[in-house]
């Protein structure tokens, strides 16, 4: 998860690139307040990977802060008990990522799309060669030489570093990314996923610019592939049309556990991928074994039982963790009831319980789940919000990724009942004036729910003095802020506080935080007792004297645009808005997302709720009452909330004589990648506030 008025004319302008940061505003690392230039010059670590001794930690580190597809990454090492500085590990011009240790701790694979020299027969120790034995009609070796982008980069293909010291080598060369990884385990092979490649006609269509567009059309499956380290081939493993997501090894390496689709739909990704057994030497699936999977299933140490986790339907609300016997097929529900969102568990060395992070609130907590009746035990509470953990084999140590209020996200240690951090991955942050971030509660004015959310205030803010504030909605509904590190081109927090905004952080009734119960509160009422739900918490900082309820704005991304477009069209409370890549006609989102099961989740058949859906689509309340001044944000290639949403609610401002403005940012999704935009996003941010407050 941003003063001189401005024109009334309304512009809708391509960005082409960030516009200059205020020359009055020194930037924070001489003392001044955070500008755009200095989230943008941070840098993001994911992926931690522990040693199976426990002894060193493996991570990623990317150039932009919270990115899927960063153009360039790399791998560094830091030992576990921080005795040592980090350093890089594993390092090239463009992409590293996916660190995975072999069983017996000598060797790191990973992906790169570095240059790869098995693409024109060099001699690297490694024979790259390809049996399709096990999928009739492709005979070995009649793949395509591997495939080069634009800039005549390589696809992303699986290399080995010795631990020990020494140069990476490449053991594949397919034509097209591969996905993920995961060794064996007696370390003999490793099992990966990629996509089958283009057939020499789509090629040529390709070329010949016959390149029309044919909606729902299956694309090509994800496969399960199996490389054979010794004898240097790979084998591309799993049927023709069927899509795998995921994988991992029983301990006795003879079955692998994979999620799958028979569908390329991001939407049965995302909604209905199922569970089975993959015997790796024939290929052959069993029969699914469960559906609604969420995330990669893990097998227990002894081989019996697959733990996974569950999407609660309908809809993508709320996750279960559960347990299943391989043998029987009889499932374990366990900790539905529980007041924390449930990730990243995993088995613990015993396997009779299970270690994972619990987002509760606005912070998150390291748990230990009994895998037979599913109570619950804290761990270890964390100031801020950890997105990964991982342990060494005898489960004595943990390290997870943390941001906490003073800094970005950085790798954390957890030994003996508490976290220490062993990296400093953006030590400029140190030195940054920041605002203050603290948890605060309020109660809902109709029913009394108590409510969550963060605030950040000015650096040397004197309690009581009412100041302008932004409340920022986050995405989702089913997400929420947290009490941590608050800086990215989407999260604004920090950066406006540094300017002397007080921001206000909500987690309605939608939010994690609070169990399922409270994430599900919001099925056909968005716009209803969440944003009561804001409001009141609105009103508590202003009878606290902390909100001057003159210079109030509002904003946010997703369903914080939502959120922003529904207030200006049900008030005039805030004196200016920020609808980013913001849901505004409901009844169109739920017809041309690419996730049509997400609003099914909320709202049922579309039929049935037709009226609900446009009592909750903000284009349907535009009319001469709207007053507040708002700018639109939108990528051009968002097909999980499309532009047109975002059009639709900008024009219908502008035919009405308001002031608005709107920006496109081509080639971008619905979460931005290029960084020239994601500068723009947030200088535009800040402009706007700053003008109207």
């Amino acid at each position: 998860m941003k003063s001189l008025l401005l024109a009334a004319a309304a512009t809708l302008t391509i960005a082409a690139a960030p516009q200059q940061v205020r020359g009055a505003a020194p930037h924070a690392d001489v003392g001044g307040p955070i500008a755009p230039a200095d989230i943008m010059s941070l840098r993001d670590m994911r992926e931690a990977e522990m040693s199976p001794d426990g002894t060193t930690i493996l991570f990623t580190v990317q150039q932009q802060m919270s990115t899927f597809s960063p153009e360039h990454s790399t791998i560094w090492s830091v030992p576990a008990d921080g005795g040592a500085a980090a350093r890089r590990f594993i390092v090239s011009a463009g992409t590293d990522d996916t660190p995975r240790w072999s069983p017996d701790g000598k060797w790191v694979a990973f992906l790169s799309n570095r240059k790869n020299p098995l693409s024109g027969g060099a001699d690297t120790g490694f024979e790259f060669k390809v049996d399709g034995a096990s999928d009739p009609g492709t005979p070995a070796g009649t793949l395509p030489p591997p495939a080069t982008d634009a800039l005549g980069e390589t696809s992303r293909q699986i290399w080995l570093m010795p631990v020990a010291g020494g140069e990476a080598v490449p053991l594949t060369a397919l034509p097209g990314d591969i996905g993920d990884i995961a060794w064996s385990p007696d370390g003999k092979r490793i099992a990966f996923l990629s996509a089958d490649p283009p057939t020499p006609h789509e090629k040529a269509d390709k070329a010949a610019k016959r390149d029309w567009v044919e909606v729902d059309k299956p694309l090509h499956a994800t496969r399960l592939w199996i490389l054979d380290l010794a004898a240097h081939v790979a084998r591309r493993v799993s049927p023709a049309g069927v899509n795998i997501g995921a994988m991992d090894w029983s301990p006795d390496g003879r079955r692998l556990a994979v999620t799958f689709t028979d569908s390329t739909s991001i939407n049965d990704f995302f909604y209905h991928s199922k569970l089975a057994l993959l015997d790796p030497a024939t290929g052959t699936i069993g029969d699914p074994l469960y559906d609604h999977v969420a995330a990669a299933p893990k097998w227990s140490p002894d081989g019996r039982s697959i733990l996974f986790e569950e999407i609660l339907t309908p809809g993508f609300i709320g996750i279960g963790v559960r347990t299943i016997d391989a043998a029987s097929g009889r499932v374990t529900k366990l900790a539905d009831a529980y007041p924390g969102e449930i990730s990243h568990a995993q088995w613990a060395p015993d396997g009779r319980s299970i270690v994972a992070l619990s987002f509760e609130q606005t912070r998150s907590r390291l748990v230990r789940i009994d895998a037979r009746d599913g109570h619950v035990v804290p761990i270890l509470a964390f100031d801020g919000e950890a997105s990964g953990v991982t342990a060494s084999h005898d489960g004595k140590r943990f390290a997870a990724a943390l941001s906490s209020p003073d800094r970005p996200a950085d790798v954390w240690t957890v030994s003996g009942g508490r976290a220490t951090p062993v990296t400093r991955i953006n030590p400029q942050v140190a030195a940054w004036r920041l605002g203050k971030v603290e948890q605060v509660a309020w109660k809902n004015s109709r029913d009394g729910q108590t409510i969550y959310g963060v605030l950040v205030t000015p650096p040397g803010y004197v309690p009581g003095t009412p100041t302008k504030m932004v409340v920022q909605g986050h995405g989702g509904p089913e997400w929420a802020w947290w009490s941590g590190w608050l800086g990215s081109w989407h999260e604004w927090a920090q950066m406006l506080a540094t300017h002397g905004y007080v921001v206000f952080l909500p987690n309605p009734r939608g939010s994690d935080g609070q169990g399922t119960a409270f994430a599900r509160a919001v099925g056909n009422d968005w716009g209803g007792m969440d944003y009561q739900d804001i409001l009141d918490g609105v009103d508590m900082l202003v009878a606290k004297r902390i909100a001057d309820p003159a210079r109030l704005g509002i904003g946010g991304w997703s369903y914080g645009g939502f959120m922003a477009a529904w207030a200006v069209t049900h008030g005039n409370r805030f004196k200016a808005a920020v609808v980013g890549a913001g849901p505004t006609d409901m009844t169109a989102m739920a017809r041309i997302t690419d996730t049509p099961d997400f609003p099914l989740g909320y709202y049922g058949q579309i039929e049935d709720h037709l009226a609900q859906l446009d009592d909750t689509s903000s284009v349907r309340a535009l009319s001469t009452a709207v007053t507040t001044p708002v700018l639109v944000l939108h990528g051009d290639q968002d097909s999980r909330v499309p532009t047109t949403l975002g059009l639709e609610f900008y024009r219908g401002l502008r035919m009405l004589g308001k002031e608005a403005e709107m920006i496109r940012y081509p080639r971008e999704p619905h979460w931005f990648h290029e960084p020239a935009h994601q500068q723009d996003v947030q200088q535009r941010v800040l402009d706007w506030f700053d003008s109207h407050l």
